[in-house]
């Protein structure tokens, strides 16, 4: 209980400028998760086959790919708050033009708007953790870093119990009736709140930088760190790719889940995913990089796995259990690594990195997305079974995984050759010790 109280303590200290970024992330994370959980099947109702609707995700990545390395290099030694506001404006305005073109049926406007939507997003999220870094503390990194990871579950909370209400509303009293256009529609308004919130953040004036050309600034970073921190991201976010966007047609296609009772499955899911995100500083503390990220990982593919299996008998009434159990147990333990494994990886490259790596993480995470998405349209056009696509992710996941074990046995060994007196809780942290 104490260990509990201290955790919420460190949780309340987080600095207010951390607080408002949170805030105005949910805003936008409200039509994220929203638009994940419904827009695919809103897209099929209106004609579109698995294949076109894998292609128009695609154009989700392919902005991030093309911008997300050089929009690394200009933020170093840059205020951030102007890309937050920036991102916040052009998020719902894509959000609102998208609907339209599918409701219109213009394919090449749809494009469109996934590719601008993606780079609101960019400006958010590739500054998010470097801005946290820079306003953060020690003593609460690790709450900080947890926060802006979990506030992607409470939108998917709050947007999945939203949606089935509404639909629930609208079957009870026709004259209430909506639809996937109207409520998302409605969750487009809703994220421009984060509008005013992100105006209320008070930044701190950035370490200034010295001017340099383009090529020396390059340089200057430690690639080999850098290409080391990202080999385990990537090898995941080509699995995840695979799979995490086409879930809901999963859903639909083997089990036909509709919008509200999938977006009801999100959510719960979605609770987990929050305790568990809550309580990653705490796991990290007494099991350290390699324990936390071995055990939450590894029991997610398993899950992973047996909801591929129920493809095999999805005839049977209670395979549908057995698949929204898998899926609900999954998704928190797969989520519950990503603050340590980025608060790992942004100590591994070192300070002079973050903001670059930072950037090609998301990068990268988008151009693997964009890759996988091809190939998924690819496998689905050629009527590969799901199962066996969630397979090939089990596999990745597991080398990946294995991979993040790696980098932390070379962190802990180059940290422990360090005479740094201040490195040495670092190293207790690699072992697992608490502190």
């Amino acid at each position: 209980m104490n260990t509990l109280r201290q955790l919420l303590k460190r949780y309340l200290s987080v600095k207010s400028s951390i607080k408002y970024l949170v805030l105005g992330s949910f805003f936008l994370q409200l039509l994220n998760a929203s638009f994940n959980l419904i827009l695919n099947i809103y897209l099929r109702k209106n004609g579109y086959s698995d294949a076109v609707i894998a292609d128009f995700t695609s154009y989700r990545f392919i902005s991030i790919l093309l911008f997300s390395i050089p929009f690394g290099l200009i933020i170093k030694g840059k205020r951030l708050k102007p890309f937050f506001i920036t991102g916040s404006f052009i998020v719902p305005l894509s959000g609102a033009a998208m609907l339209l073109a599918a409701n219109a049926h213009m394919p090449i406007l749809i494009r469109i708007c996934f590719f601008a939507g993606s780079i609101g997003f960019m400006l958010i999220h590739v500054t998010a953790l470097p801005f946290i870094l820079r306003h953060s503390d020690e003593e609460t990194l690790s709450e900080s870093i947890a926060l802006n990871f979990v506030v992607w579950s409470v939108a998917s909370i709050i947007s999945g119990f939203m949606i089935n209400l509404l639909f629930r509303i609208g079957g009870r009293f026709p004259a209430f009736a909506v639809g996937e256009f109207e409520i998302l529609m409605l969750v487009v308004v809703l994220s421009a709140l984060s509008i005013p919130v992100f105006l209320r953040i008070r930044e701190a004036a950035p370490e200034a930088e010295e001017k340099s050309s383009i090529f020396s600034r390059l340089r200057s970073y430690d690639w080999g760190r850098i290409f080391r921190g990202l080999i385990p991201m990537f090898i995941i976010s080509v699995g995840a790719g695979l799979t995490i966007p086409f879930m809901n047609l999963y859903f639909h296609s083997v089990f036909h889940l509709d919008s509200d009772r999938f977006a009801v499955m999100g959510s719960i899911a979605a609770v987990l995913v929050f305790l568990g995100g809550m309580l990653t500083p705490l796991l990290r503390r007494k099991l350290g990089y390699g324990g936390s990220i071995a055990v939450t990982q590894f029991t997610a593919i398993f899950f992973l796995v047996f909801l591929a299996s129920t493809e095999l008998y999805s005839e049977y009434g209670f395979a549908l259990w057995f698949a929204a159990g898998a899926f609900i147990i999954r998704q928190p333990l797969m989520n519950m690594a990503s603050p340590i494994t980025s608060e790992l990886v942004m100590k591994y490259v070192g300070p002079k990195n973050r903001e670059l790596i930072s950037a090609i993480e998301s990068g990268l995470w988008n151009a693997s997305w964009f890759v996988s998405a091809k190939i998924f349209q690819f496998l689905r056009a050629s009527d590969l079974d799901y199962y066996k696509i969630f397979i090939i992710t089990a596999i990745l996941y597991s080398a990946g995984t294995s991979s993040y074990l790696f980098l932390v046995r070379d962190f802990k060994r180059k940290t422990e050759k360090s005479t740094d007196p201040q490195l040495q809780p670092i190293i207790q942290e690699a072992d697992g010790s608490e502190i």
